[in-house]
């Protein structure tokens, strides 16, 4: 009885962390751990299907990444290893070239802890007009819910990046970034709102209308998870109006090519449409109105013909997860190949990012600023814009290292603009454009600017 008594007291004297735990205990909570982790897990594969239950399980899921994205703040800091540079627009002192032209530009500001956009005159580097998109009031406006993304989580002020922004004539722009399409004016209100999850390319085709990849909130695909990445084709107008959305899915079967994806392991994001570039003039192997696809986790480009709904041709490579394809003539396209390879180290650039000419007409794919993104270092696994220029010139942007460059034909750099903190800590850009000398909306918004628009 004493004895009994004197672990009794053992026991309350002795702190509760500090108590001896019985084996078998441990082995019971590791095992029911075991149950509700691939519980979840299961459950958050196929969200949808279990109603509550599965939210819930796809919510709990997302925890790390949740905690991880906090951890690492908003500002779209790059990874070493780069040199620090200066921020800003330079000119290359050694040749007398002026650029006579503009950029649109969304760099990300620290000290506001918010991406701008920000017009910019490339003979001096000077910023003509700023915007700074009402994005609480933009989300405001969706009602979309999706496991892809969440506005309020993932798109808030301080996160949202307008992506590949349109100046209108008018000087309103155009802005998305995984969220919904919006105009906005020049104080960066919204005059209207597309809801949606629209992302990566802004293209305007021959008839005025704009093509935009788009992703739907949720797929409708049998088996798949609640971020699978069901990709369609978005047609819009200037006035707020969705021409049409047709899935890539629905595309890719009615032309014999679902086994391209269909025949593959399973992944959230087997697509991962980046580029819609409309053709504007008829040539031997295209149409007006027809669109070239590019899809970066196939390495595949596509002629795609929207008003039969026929693909015409496609080709897998060399490129490598390559983004951004432009028409150069009547044969031949130009692509920014981020060159990256895919094996258990995870995905890496191979060596430097590249810019092909590939020509239909013979078939051949060319390189001939290879030895100039060899010497320059240019690398970006995702992302990277390459805008050819009239002159022959191209205008390239290296997102993941927050610059932006104009290159002569012989290699030779006539400016570059570097996105950084005042340490000289580089920042993602956004996909840049480059606007002509004669743009309209160039005028109307430098003229805005010069009124000193009443922004309230």
């Amino acid at each position: 009885m004493a004895r009994d008594e004197s672990a009794a007291n053992e026991r309350r004297a002795t702190p509760l962390l500090a108590r001896r735990v019985p084996l078998w205990m441990l082995v019971l909570v590791f095992n029911v751990s075991l149950i509700l982790i691939v519980a979840v897990a299961a459950l958050a594969r196929s969200a949808e299907k279990h109603g509550a239950l599965g939210v819930a399980a796809a919510q709990i899921a997302e925890i790390p990444d949740t905690i991880g994205d906090w951890w690492k703040g908003a500002a779209p800091f790059s990874t070493p290893p780069y040199a620090k540079l200066p921020a800003g627009f330079r000119r290359n002192a050694a040749r007398s070239f002026v650029d006579p032209g503009y950029a649109l530009i969304t760099p990300y500001d620290t000290q506001r802890g918010r991406a701008t956009v920000q017009l910019i005159r490339l003979s001096d580097g000077r910023i003509l007009k700023e915007w700074l998109p009402d994005v609480a009031a933009i989300n405001a406006r969706s009602r979309f819910h999706s496991a892809i993304v969440d506005l309020n989580r993932d798109k808030s002020v301080d996160r949202m990046r307008p992506m590949h922004p349109m100046l209108l004539a008018n000087g309103d722009l155009l802005i998305h970034d995984n969220t919904p399409l919006s105009r906005i004016d020049g104080c960066g209100r919204p005059r209207w709102v597309i809801d949606g999850i629209f992302h990566h390319s802004l293209e305007r085709a021959a008839d005025g209308s704009l093509w935009i990849p788009y992703r739907l909130a949720r797929s409708n695909v049998p088996g798949v998870g609640a971020k699978f990445a069901d990709e369609a084709l978005a047609q819009v107008d200037e006035k707020g109006r969705l021409i049409r959305v047709e899935r890539l899915i629905d595309i890719l079967d009615r032309n014999d090519l679902g086994g391209l994806w269909r025949g593959r392991p399973y992944e959230e994001d087997p697509f991962h449409l980046n580029d819609i570039e409309p053709v504007l003039t008829t040539g031997p192997y295209w149409q007006r109105g027809d669109v070239i696809l590019s899809l970066r986790n196939m390495s595949l480009i596509a002629l795609y013909r929207p008003s039969t709904g026929r693909i015409l041709w496609t080709r897998a490579g060399p490129w490598s997860a390559q983004h951004d394809v432009s028409i150069l003539d009547d044969h031949r396209i130009m692509v920014f190949d981020n060159h990256v390879r895919w094996g258990v180290a995870g995905r890496r650039v191979d060596g430097n990012s590249r810019l092909l000419i590939y020509d239909l007409a013979t078939d051949k794919v060319s390189s001939p600023l290879a030895a100039t993104f060899a010497v320059r270092g240019i690398t970006t696994a995702t992302q990277g814009r390459a805008t050819p220029l009239p002159n022959g010139d191209v205008m390239v942007e290296e997102t993941e290292r927050g610059q932006l460059m104009r290159i002569a034909p012989d290699g030779s750099l006539r400016w570059r603009y570097v996105s950084a903190d005042p340490s000289g800590r580089r920042l993602w850009l956004s996909w840049s454009r480059y606007l002509d000398p004669g743009d309209p909306g160039v005028r109307s918004a430098v003229e805005a600017a010069t009124a000193r628009e009443q922004c309230t």
